[in-house]
């Protein structure tokens, strides 16, 4: 009875042994494509991941964690036509921070050259949004989205592409229908003319077709 466990027991850790073999060399043998995609087409190995393997959408929430020169996450995806809160929040201890989504660029002349100040295309324009949760936010630019508001009014200041500017640990959620804009965004932080966008305060933002029934 003893040599029968025995010898089951040699054949079950064979069994295991072969089957952690085989994953690792699965394991190993996408993240090797990956990585050779990612070389080949010099993109990042998160956006080669998400062509071969499909996107995960950041719905119904996305978290944007703002910092002193970042945002968390750098890349987020949806859908056209899908419901999405943003959750905005300022983690820094001492600087102001905005959130702009656009393409393009419109640049201001200066001594310098031209200075690029905002995006030339805003992505909230005829968007219907509502914000809720406003805390320490310093102003608020709407410009031509549609505004609907939950507690607390922010102070409303015109001019410029639609933009909420928070204070040091403050934030807002910002509630919408992914409008039928799909393809390429990109998402900045303009403040201090353009400084804080060059020091890497910037993402992408890829927008899917809406899903068809």
């Amino acid at each position: 009875m003893q040599d029968h466990s025995a010898s089951s027991h040699r054949r079950m850790n064979k069994r295991d042994s072969r089957w952690r073999a085989s994953t690792f060399f699965i394991v190993f043998g996408c993240a090797f494509i990956v990585g050779l995609f990612a070389l080949f087409w010099q993109k990042p190995v998160s956006e080669v991941a998400a062509s071969v393997f499909g996107r995960k959408l950041d719905e119904p929430i996305t978290r944007i964690y703002q910092f002193d020169y970042d945002y968390e996450p750098r890349h987020i995806t949806w859908r056209v036509g899908d419901r999405v809160t943003i959750q905005l929040r300022n983690r820094s201890d001492t600087h102001w921070h905005e959130m702009v989504i656009g393409r393009g660029f419109d640049n201001t002349p200066s001594t310098f050259g031209p200075i690029a100040t905002q995006f030339k295309e805003d992505f909230w324009d005829g968007v219907h949004v509502t914000f809720s949760h406003a805390n320490h936010v310093d102003n608020l630019v709407v410009n031509k989205a549609i505004p609907t508001y939950i507690g607390p009014k922010p102070n409303i200041e015109t001019g410029g592409d639609f933009s909420p500017t928070i204070q040091p640990k403050g934030g807002i959620d910002i509630t919408f229908t992914v409008p039928n804009k799909p393809g390429k965004w990109y998402y900045g932080c303009f403040v201090q003319q353009y400084i804080h966008y060059l020091d890497g305060m910037r993402g992408t933002i890829t927008i899917l077709p809406q899903k068809q029934v």
